[in-house]
């Protein structure tokens, strides 16, 4: 049975939700979402086709042309006039090429050639470009020195005591410039004077003079007893005669005998004559100077422009190449070039480290060219084949100029360029490009002027100087003028 619920108690129900009544809401929200972010998508995909078919629609229309377009594209463009303006002005007519600056004299010293000996730098007391003074040793080989003296004539003989000649009257001239030599033989003689200033000479650049009789003079030493001895026997000679003459008291001599006087006549020729040998020897003897120890310069200080020797090595030949002189520049233009150069022609040099300067053509040689080293070659024996070694190089033509006036010594050795000035108007002309001048079969000569019409006329000129791309016409046509200014074609 029911049990009775108290009156004053109050009753309460707790309510349970229905199920699927609070869901719908939020249900409902993400529906809406999902729809916006399909809309998205959907537009996103619509642009980016939209893009894709604009992209091709481009890149088909630069692909695909209409037959015009293409007809268009492949017909030739439109000639073009070239055009330059015509000039007036003086036109010279240039040569350009390449030279180096020297010493107006290149002299080359040689090692001695002793027989049975090897010559070998034992001293190497100057570097490549440094400066010479007289009376430096340039070089020594084989413990002999080589010494620079001032001079024009070359050495081509050893100077000895008794020589004459203008190599020696060079030797003495040269020693005097030392201080060494203060006169006493004839002008020209190697005489006792002269032997003394080469013992000074020697004794100054540290080396054993050379000598006549080998060293230390030993066998003039010899030779000179021998003759004195043979003087004294002859001066016995006499004062024994002189003794017997006296002592006879005018005796007329033995039977056979020639008379007293006679002999001593004979007897002091002897005298003399064994006075004169000793006199001969005395003075062809004692200090000289080899060729191979002296190179004369004929100006200082001088330079060593190429060394070839090497120190402790087989002495080469040459040993050294010295320059000496004013400087002068040498170049080996083309003989297509050297054949428009003449003696006197002005030119420029340019060095482009140091300056510019004004000069003249002062000779124009032969054609020639240079022996080239091309390596070792081998002959059909297997051995060195030294003739097919060499082989001749491009030809030239030695070309020497002049400076207007003394180059410093830093130009000495520098690479210049070269500008000779081979023609020039006498004033200013008109002139126009090489190419604007074209000649007929007709054999007119003309140049095609360009009127502000752009229409184009021929005008009849006469050529002239050419040079430098450019050459002088003189208008010649009573048609058409030609002026400074106008514009003449030269291609198109």
């Amino acid at each position: 049975m029911d049990e009775p619920v108290a009156v004053d108690e109050p009753v309460t129900a707790e309510l349970e939700p229905i199920a699927g009544a609070g869901e719908r809401p939020a249900a409902a929200a993400d529906d809406r979402g999902s729809r916006l972010l399909r809309r998205q998508r959907v537009a996103i995909i619509v642009m980016a086709v939209c893009l894709v078919v604009s992209i091709g629609g481009l890149a088909a229309s630069t692909l695909i042309k209409s037959p015009l377009q293409a007809a268009a594209d492949t017909e030739a463009p439109a000639p073009t006039v070239l055009t330059e303006t015509v000039e007036r002005r003086v036109l010279v007519s240039t040569v350009v090429t390449r030279g180096t600056v020297v010493a107006a004299a290149q002299v080359t010293v040689s090692p001695p050639t002793p027989e049975g000996t090897r010559p070998v730098v034992t001293r190497v007391p100057l570097a490549a470009g440094r400066q010479v003074r007289a009376g430096d040793v340039v070089i020594e080989v084989s413990g002999r020195p080589v010494v620079a003296l001032p001079g024009v004539l070359s050495t081509y003989r050893d100077l000895k005591p008794g020589d004459d000649g203008k190599d020696v009257a060079q030797l003495q001239r040269a020693l005097g410039r030392l201080g060494l030599y203060h006169d006493g033989d004839d002008d020209g003689h190697f005489g006792a004077a002269t032997k003394s200033a080469v013992r000074r000479f020697y004794a100054r650049t540290g080396y054993d003079v050379p000598d006549t009789g080998g060293p230390g003079g030993a066998a003039d030493r010899a030779a000179a007893q021998a003759a004195q001895s043979g003087v004294d026997a002859a001066q016995r000679a006499v004062d024994d005669m002189r003794r017997r003459i006296a002592a006879a008291g005018g005796a007329a001599p033995a039977p056979g005998e020639e008379p007293l006087n006679v002999q001593l006549a004979y007897l002091k020729k002897a005298l003399k004559t064994a006075k004169a040998a000793l006199a001969d020897l005395v003075a062809h003897s004692g200090p000289m100077v080899p060729s191979a120890e002296v190179v004369f310069l004929p100006a200082f200080p001088a330079r060593i422009a190429q060394l070839y020797g090497k120190l402790g090595a087989q002495a080469p030949n040459p040993l050294l190449t010295l320059s000496a002189g004013a400087l002068t520049v040498q170049a080996k233009p083309h003989p297509d070039q050297a054949k428009l150069l003449k003696p006197g022609m002005p030119v420029e040099i340019v060095a482009e480290s140091v300056g510019s300067h004004k000069g003249k053509v002062t000779s124009v040689g032969a054609v020639t060219s240079d022996v080239q080293e091309t390596g070792t070659a081998q002959d059909t024996a297997g051995g060195a084949d030294p003739a097919a070694a060499t082989a001749q190089g491009p030809p030239y033509v030695p070309v020497v100029v002049t400076p207007s006036g003394r180059l410093p010594a830093g130009w000495a050795n520098q690479d210049v360029r070269l500008t000779f000035s081979s023609a020039q108007t006498g004033g200013p002309v008109l002139i126009v490009p090489l190419s604007a001048v074209s000649s007929g079969a007709d054999g007119r000569t003309t140049v095609s002027k360009m009127l502000p019409s752009s229409e184009v006329v021929r005008v009849d000129v006469r050529a002239g100087v050419s040079g430098d791309g450019f050459v002088e016409v003189t208008p010649t046509s009573t048609a058409a003028t030609l002026e400074e200014g106008d514009q003449v074609v030269v291609g198109q």
